[in-house]
């Protein structure tokens, strides 16, 4: 009898033992905490202090979040990852290793004068069972100590060519480097002061297609994008001041760039009958063996759509086809004004010379015509005939035929 009374208060004892370990698994919780519940800052900076929850019991639980204290604070809880995100609850998760971290955000608005600022930090399960707050003292400095002041440049710039030289109607493309010299992660807006009618955009520097207007740039790190510039098509000759400007949140760099603009051009080629109304055409006749002289006229735009600028060092070649010369005569025209008249039209010799036996036919010949601002090309149709003295070896051989003929028939006639 003894033995049994023992034995069930030695099983009544181990239960009693085993019972709240298998309760404490099986029950719902969560931790909320932080590792700084008292904070100093300096006039003018925002508090940002990460809080961490996890869930110690075996279910899902939806938390709901709220700030309690100075109004004009503006408190407020955010995701900790980029981009942030203002948040009111949270879904926790059973038997994560890991926290979730949340931000918790104020800012002091101007003007509060120095002290101690105690905010209440709330999380409570979406049915109201389980509650947790924490206590956050916000000590605020009137004047932030001189050791803590942010680097002079926060962000700086840097370009290796500040000046660019282009033509009207062309791009401008300056390389920046974004330089973060702070320990934090900036997000920098881009923008830019430009002359009125031009046009302008940002691109990160390997991805010219995609536009952008802000960038991340790491902790004491550097990012390069691409500020794209066109001017109008018809804007005047002359240096037009450019400032691009980046901002990261209170902080402002500026980089002052120089676009020259050196005028707009327009290389066409004619032909005479295109000039002057008679002669030739882009479709030539020519003879095998014989030079052919083919006019080319060159001009820089018209009156009724001017250029500013004159085209230079224009030289000229041709693709022709296997055993045919074309030679140029001028070789090189030095300088092409804006067409403003007829005395401003460059006029060249085309010397076009087809092989011997050339098969009578049709031939194209591409002229170029290469400036160093600007090039131009045309298609040439060049119809071959054969020679006059192939003509009067043919007329011979026909008459030769003819008259043997002749002879055979009164021969036979005879007999």
């Amino acid at each position: 009898m003894y033995k049994g009374r023992g034995f069930l208060l030695l099983t009544f004892g181990i239960l009693s033992m085993v019972f709240p370990i298998l309760a404490q698994g099986t029950q719902r919780g969560f931790e909320f905490y932080t590792q700084y519940p008292a904070l100093v800052i300096s006039e003018g900076r925002e508090v940002s202090l990460d809080v961490k929850l996890h869930n110690t019991g075996p279910t899902p639980e939806d938390v709901v979040l709220t700030v309690s204290g100075p109004e004009d604070w503006n408190g407020r809880f955010e995701t900790s990852s980029y981009p942030t995100l203002q948040i009111r609850s949270v879904h926790l998760l059973p038997g994560q290793e890991e926290p979730l971290t949340v931000r918790f955000k104020a800012k002091p608005p101007e003007g509060t004068p120095g002290g101690d600022y105690v905010f209440t930090l709330s999380a409570v399960t979406e049915d109201g069972a389980i509650e947790h707050s924490i206590q956050v003292t916000v000590t605020l400095e009137a004047e932030a100590p001189q050791e803590e002041e942010e680097p002079g440049e926060v962000l700086q710039l840097l370009v290796d060519y500040p000046s660019l030289e282009n033509a009207a109607g062309k791009d401008f493309t300056f390389t920046i480097q974004i330089k973060n010299q702070t320990d934090e992660e900036k997000v920098v807006e881009l923008s830019g002061q430009i002359p009125s009618g031009w046009r302008a955009y940002f691109t990160p520097r390997w991805e010219q297609d995609t536009r952008i207007t802000s960038i991340k740039v790491d902790a004491n790190s550097t990012e390069n994008i691409r500020f794209v510039l066109t001017p109008p098509y018809m804007v005047q000759k002359g240096d037009y001041p450019i400032r691009f400007i980046a901002r990261a949140g209170d902080y402002e760099a500026a980089l002052d760039l120089k676009a020259v603009v050196t005028g707009n051009y327009d290389l066409q080629l004619a032909s005479e009958a295109e000039i002057t109304g008679a002669g030739d055409t882009w479709n030539i006749k020519a003879v095998e063996g014989k030079e052919r002289h083919f006019t080319l006229y060159l001009y820089n735009g018209l009156p009724s759509n001017p250029t500013s600028a004159p085209v230079t060092n224009i030289r000229f070649y041709a693709t022709k086809p296997e055993g045919w010369e074309v030679e140029f005569k001028p070789e090189t025209v030095e300088s092409l004004p804006p067409t403003l008249s007829a005395a401003d039209l460059a006029k060249v010799d085309v010397v076009i010379t087809p092989p011997e036996r050339a098969i009578p036919g049709d031939y194209q010949i591409t002229i170029n015509a290469s400036g160093r601002e600007d090039h131009a090309s045309a298609q040439l149709r060049v119809t071959v005939g054969a020679s006059m003295g192939w003509g009067w070896v043919g007329v011979g051989v026909v008459v030769f035929v003819v008259a043997a003929l002749t002879g055979v028939f009164v021969r036979l006639g005879r007999r």
